[in-house]
């Protein structure tokens, strides 16, 4: 069973107003004859940063289909995010102060003092990085309602009403959207509130928003530069179109360009000796903060999974370069992350190890629901799960819980007479052995109860695990051999379990 990161030791910093700031901080760490020091705290301005209001746990957003999609976009052409933003005495993982700018400003950025500073952070940043510049970057500021048409007009650039309706509507299958939710407007309020800087490959233009201060400019700058500099060597565009039936693939984009920009920043700040300066357990402290504080927030789902490319991404980014340099990260867009799970753990990444391929034979599963017909395929991936388990669980026990993750598949169905509230959604989960499976089977149904407990299942056989979720009144009985039946063994390769 593979073993999940270890938590941080006691000198872990807490964030002190997590609602007003919706950030999570870098632990503080002590380095050889210098005082302990806090890194910038990580602004999740990425799209689906929750309005600062805390609120007691509902149900929450699962990002699924649109949202992983939008994410996808909103690194590289739709709102990016997340830039860093931090106080002005906040000081870098090394305990070095951020490069200044000048006076901190209460007014926000304006157009020429953005312009002025992103060509000299550009070449830092570059040389960082280890990415020459190869092309320019134009700079623009834009205003919270230029963010979010920006987001209305990226939102449907690859989905539909229709699809972004239907992904809404699995999410709340899942527990975590309220039925009849306006999933449009979730995301489209998230990204108004808390995108700070966008790259748009199409301009090659860096966007930043008016309501960034002078000492949050280094920071988002920092971030959205990194893009750029992606752009110029690697091609973000040809990374936004969607996969369609492999959401987890996606994620694994989106953790890889996320993790890539969100290290190279911290590489900068960090000094001469680069991400060697920031111990492994700070940024693994940054990606459990990632997955606890969301709780505190709007939609705690969508906040973790929109978190953890910017955390976890970065830190499985920086184990790379410290082992092999940054030739590594290059070359993994040229062979790219197919699944979350090898951008979860350096090790399965360095093995490329593949997913188990769960396949669906989603007509075994039809002739047992003659009265509903099947409207959409997809997988969800470790990361999803993860940030599923993490509303039920702790954060050790939800890493834990979803480590060991194989592969799955999700089948949607709809009534035909006319569309339930919740859809129909059946999934199985191959697991690398017995031991895991039954470590998610138990995390996973205690989510399911705390949600659905009277319209959802979940059965295991061996080293698989079946799910189903908006179960129809009466149709139970039908579903749990008809489900197993949909969803022939798996054929395993060497390497990938029992």
């Amino acid at each position: 069973m593979r073993q999940a990161p270890r938590q941080a030791g006691p000198d872990r910093e807490k964030i002190t107003d997590p609602a007003a700031a919706n950030s999570v901080t870098l632990a503080a760490h002590r380095e050889p004859r210098a005082s302990a020091s806090t890194a910038p705290a990580l602004l999740v301005d990425a799209p689906h940063a929750s309005s600062p209001s805390p609120r007691r746990r509902t149900r929450r957003a699962l990002l699924r289909g649109l949202p992983l999609s939008l994410a996808l976009a909103c690194s590289h052409g739709a709102p990016s995010g997340p830039a860093v933003a931090a106080g002005p005495e906040t000081t870098s993982p090394s305990g070095h102060a951020p490069p200044a700018s000048s006076s901190s400003s209460a007014g926000g950025v304006s157009q020429p003092r953005a312009e002025a500073i992103t060509k000299k952070i550009m070449e830092a940043v570059a040389a960082a990085r280890g990415l020459p510049i190869t092309g320019g970057v134009a700079v623009e500021v834009l205003s919270r309602g230029d963010v979010r048409l920006f987001a209305e007009k990226s939102m449907y650039e690859h989905h539909s009403r229709d699809e972004i309706r239907l992904f809404t509507r699995i999410e709340a299958s899942l527990g975590v959207l309220p039925p009849g939710a306006d999933g449009e407007q979730i995301l489209l309020d998230m990204l108004e509130l808390g995108v700070m800087g966008i790259y748009e490959p199409k301009k090659k233009a860096m966007l930043i928003g008016t309501h960034v201060s002078e000492s949050q400019l280094d920071m988002v700058v920092g971030h959205e530069i990194a893009h750029g500099l992606q752009d110029m060597h690697f091609d973000l565009l040809r990374l936004q179109k969607p996969i369609p039936g492999d959401s987890d693939a996606e994620t694994a984009r989106t953790f890889l360009v996320e993790g890539d920009a969100q290290a190279a920043y911290l590489a900068w700040v960090s000094g001469p000796n680069g991400l060697n300066a920031i111990p492994p357990e700070v940024l693994a402290t940054v990606g459990d903060q990632a997955l606890s504080l969301a709780s505190m927030l709007d939609h705690p789902i969508l906040n973790r999974s929109l978190q953890l490319p910017y955390a976890d991404g970065a830190a499985t980014v920086a184990a790379l370069v410290r082992s092999k340099g940054w030739a590594a990260v290059d070359a993994l867009y040229r062979d790219l992350p197919t699944t979350s799970e090898q951008m979860l753990h350096i090790d399965k990444l360095v093995a490329r190890e593949p997913a188990i391929a769960v396949t669906a034979e989603p007509k075994a599963l039809a002739a047992a629901l003659p009265e509903h017909a099947l409207v959409w395929q997809d997988t969800l991936g470790e990361s999803t799960l993860l940030c599923m388990l993490a509303d039920s669980v702790p954060t050790s026990d939800a890493r834990a819980a979803a480590a060991g993750w194989g592969g799955d598949r999700l089948l949607v169905f709809d009534r035909k007479a006319g569309p339930d509230v919740t859809p129909l959604v059946v999934g199985l989960v191959a697991w690398d052995s017995e031991a895991d499976a039954r470590e998610f089977e138990a995390a996973f149904n205690k989510y399911l109860m705390d949600r659905m407990p009277t319209t959802s299942m979940v059965r295991r056989r061996g080293d698989r695990v079946l799910f189903a979720t908006g179960i129809p009144q009466g149709a139970g009985g039908a579903l749990d051999p008809a489900a197993w039946n949909a969803f022939p063994a798996p054929i395993r390769t060497k390497g990938q379990g029992a």
